[in-house]
């Protein structure tokens, strides 16, 4: 009866051997089968005789990739993938949907959903030699700060201060970066006055941590005359990058003048969120990663992860046995970038060996 037992036993454990085998055969590029959605596309043409809705929905198609690509590529890019044929775009494409249409006053309008096969956008890049950046949306603060050094230093309240009044008024659909202004609170315009002969050095942590916002930037504008010149301290999940910039001959009370500058200003932000996300296929690191094999939940949670992060481009079970679980992983990034990724989502890693090791 024993012996009968003990083949159960063994019968059952390499039977589950087999299907976390099969399963993770399976799993293999997950993170890279993930696909990029662009959504509430508007199109809109004229009702006649000539109506081709195929053709109608060919413009839809470029416009939702000319928002792709302002969402993955930096400035710098964009103008090598701007002639692009609606073949090209088509290829691209792995579905689309209408999600609403109808027609009024002889017009045809409709919104689309467009879904772009994430490998093939990859490598149609690749072979253009430009490394994509994921479109991974943030919220961040931002204090927007306007002194007029001509006048003694003299700053500007939150309402008076244009740059602070128009911010959300620049925006763009393809913009990854939700920003939120602080409220007019007298208590913000009182720490800012009390340490503006220092304001380049202070770090405006009473009024940062009111927001309970994780990334933050602070935007000083010293206008004096015709001439302004910025200054922005921006903390990006806890690196710190720093933007200096000046412009000449600027009407500071005219709208138009100050949205061109925030738009810019705000394609910087952009640009150097982009720059922290990019996608860079030529590094493929290697991580043998081993978890207990009789921890059931912590293996399923691991796999549901690498499925999940970004950076993973491929991982399979490369050893299992009664002990342990080794994973193969092909991470796209550095072997920091994973430890951090891994450690948001709650897995501790030991990398005392070469085999790393989930605590």
């Amino acid at each position: 009866m024993l012996l009968f037992k003990k083949k159960i036993y063994s019968f059952l454990y390499i039977l589950f051997l087999i299907l976390v085998f099969n399963f993770n055969e399976f799993s293999t590029n997950k993170a890279l089968s993930k696909n990029f959605i662009i959504s509430e596309v508007d199109v809109e043409e004229k009702y006649n005789i000539n109506f081709e809705k195929s053709k109608v929905l060919d413009k839809g198609f470029l416009q939702a990739f000319k928002i792709l690509i302002n969402k993955i590529l930096e400035n710098k890019d964009r103008d090598k993938v701007s002639k692009v044929s609606i073949k090209e775009v088509k290829y691209l494409i792995d579905s689309f949907s209408i999600l609403n249409e109808n027609f009024i006053n002889k017009k045809y309008k409709a919104k689309i959903e467009v879904e772009f096969d994430r490998k093939k956008i990859i490598k149609y890049l690749d072979k253009k030699k430009i490394f994509l950046s994921l479109p991974k949306e943030m919220e961040t603060f931002v204090l927007p700060i306007l002194i007029d050094t001509k006048k003694y230093n003299e700053l500007y309240y939150f309402n008076q201060n244009i740059f602070f009044n128009l911010w959300n008024d620049v925006s763009k659909n393809s913009f990854l970066i939700n920003y939120v202004l602080p409220n007019e609170d007298i208590e913000d315009y009182l720490i800012i006055k009390r340490n503006i002969n220092k304001i380049d050095s202070y770090g405006f942590h009473e009024i940062i941590k009111k927001y309970n916002l994780k990334n933050h930037i602070i935007l000083i504008l010293l206008k004096n005359e015709k001439n302004l010149r910025l200054y922005s301290k921006i903390n990006f999940e806890n690196k710190n990058i720093l933007i200096n910039k000046s412009y000449n001959n600027i009407d500071i009370d005219n709208q138009s003048h100050v949205k061109n500058i925030i738009l810019e200003i705000k394609n910087l932000y952009e640009d150097k969120w982009k720059s922290m996300n990019k996608l860079n296929t030529t590094i493929e690191l290697p991580i043998r990663l081993s978890v207990n094999s009789k921890n059931f939940q912590l293996s399923k949670k691991l796999e549901n992860t690498l499925k999940n992060l970004d950076f993973v481009s491929e991982f399979k079970i490369e050893k299992f046995d009664n002990d342990e679980i080794i994973y193969r992983i092909i991470f796209n990034s550095t072997p920091q970038k994973f430890l951090e990724d891994m450690k948001l989502s709650g897995l501790e890693i030991e990398t005392l060996k070469s085999v790393w090791k989930i605590k």
